[in-house]
């Protein structure tokens, strides 16, 4: 089979504490290895309050997978994580080239924008620290 890009989030019942999240999260990733799925990032987004309840809950964890596998083994997965008690939602999505090409330019613009604001920011939090000395000259 062809394997094809995935983006896959999931969320975890955020009632859990922060090993149980991280043997929900090791469970999938070493679903997809013995699968044969190549891992290409792992995303722990954190967790966030949901927009409305699910399954009584209304916390939850928020994780990406990004992927590349057979679309054999993502129908699998689906089947495998609809089961599960610990993951409220789950979400597949096949990300082309021209996504994947997207997503690399958004972030690389992003991160050339923080690195910009870091630059920026040092600076004018000493411009006032040195008005304020030039003042204090002028008035001896």
């Amino acid at each position: 089979m062809v394997n094809r890009n995935y983006e896959i989030y999931l969320i975890i019942d955020g009632n859990f504490d922060d090993p149980a999240v991280e043997e929900v999260i090791s469970k999938y990733e070493k679903f997809f290895k013995k699968n044969g799925a190549d891992i290409l990032n792992i995303d722990r987004i954190g967790r966030r309050r949901l927009a409305y309840q699910i399954k009584r809950r209304v916390n939850g964890y928020y994780v990406c997978y990004e992927l590349s596998a057979s679309s054999a083994l993502v129908n699998k997965f689906e089947k495998t994580v609809r089961i599960d008690e610990n993951v409220l939602r789950s979400l597949s999505a096949f990300m082309s080239s021209r996504d994947l090409k997207e997503k690399h330019d958004y972030f690389t613009k992003k991160a050339l924008l923080m690195n910009a604001v870091t630059q920026v920011v040092p600076e004018t939090a000493a411009a006032p620290a040195a008005a304020e000395s030039v003042e204090q000259t002028e008035k001896k």
